[in-house]
């Protein structure tokens, strides 16, 4: 039984994790050979590739406002009991500033996208796709909103909006839906180049996140803090969604998705506003490389139960 559990294991791992692991590897090395300027890249990652990413994925799996409710509502849900579970835990450990900052950020922002789109691409195939992209396109929301609003240095709300209104994303994000709603496409070969620089997308976020992975120099007062965070993603999210699943009558294949998509590690992007920003962002690298490195271990045990 147990050699049988082991290599079930190891077969989901290889199929699911290790190709993430191959470019997040390939990253790291490269940035302690060459020191490429991570910010330049990340801007790239972020204000061309990212939106495009969102916007093709919004039009071309023609995703519309009525097939996002329900994924609207685990979305809130989840996230609002997340940042409130985040909260608490940054209280009881005193946190101020920046660290507390990328405690909430850590815990609840969820890396549905560069780890979470091939994961569930290599762990179900491509009859998981649309599920993924819509699971993909929602909790991009709380990551072009909140997080931008938490990271920004702006104290009114308003100016944090203007700030948040300055990222591609939103715009890629909200031009995609009005145009899937109003059943308005875009000319094959405009269509095409989208989908070739979202094809890249994918892997660039990945390798953006081995360059910054690889810059991390963990702190040892940072240890407690990092096992709070690590354990409201990788262990108290699958939970919660795992029961939002049941409450909200979600069956079968996108049952599946929901929950793996969603117990993925901590997202990259907030990382990436704390530098536009910045801030202190070396607890918020730790803390996404740790349950980066951890989420090899305890996704495929998932993936395996479900």
């Amino acid at each position: 039984m147990f050699y049988y559990e082991s290599m079930e294991y190891l077969v989901v791992f290889n199929k699911s994790i290790l190709p993430i692991i191959t470019i997040i590897s390939i990253a790291f090395v490269y940035n302690k050979l060459f020191k490429p300027d991570i910010v330049q890249i990340a801007s790239v990652a972020l204000n061309v590739f990212a939106p495009i990413m969102v916007f093709y994925s919004v039009l071309n799996n023609k995703i519309t406002l009525s097939e996002l409710f329900k994924p609207f509502i685990f979305m809130f849900v989840l996230t609002a009991a997340l940042m409130l579970i985040a909260f608490m835990a940054s209280t009881a450990l005193k946190l101020k500033g920046d660290n507390k900052i990328s405690l909430l950020l850590a815990s609840s922002m969820i890396n549905v996208g560069n780890f979470g789109l091939p994961l569930i691409y290599f762990a179900y195939s491509k009859s998981a796709i649309a599920y993924s992209m819509i699971y993909f396109v929602i909790f991009n929301i709380p990551l072009i909103t909140v997080a931008i609003y938490l990271t920004s240095r702006e104290n009114n709300p308003l100016d944090a909006l203007k700030d948040m209104l300055k990222m591609p994303i939103f715009y890629g994000f909200v031009v995609a839906i009005i145009m899937a709603e109003a059943n308005i496409g875009l000319p094959k070969s405009i269509l095409k180049g989208f989908g070739l620089m979202n094809s890249g997308a994918i892997a660039l976020l990945v390798f953006v996140l081995g360059l910054q992975l690889s810059n991390i120099k963990p702190k040892v007062n940072f240890i407690g803090i990092i096992a709070v965070a690590v354990f409201i993603r990788l262990v108290i999210s699958p939970a919660i969604s795992y029961l939002l699943t049941g409450v909200l009558d979600i069956r079968g294949l996108e049952r599946s998705v929901s929950i793996v998509q969603t117990s993925t590690p901590s997202a990259l992007l907030p990382l990436m506003y704390m530098i536009k920003f910045k801030r202190e962002s070396h607890l918020i690298a730790a803390i996404i490389f740790t349950s980066t490195l951890l989420a090899g271990l305890t996704l495929p045990v998932l993936i395996g139960i479900l």
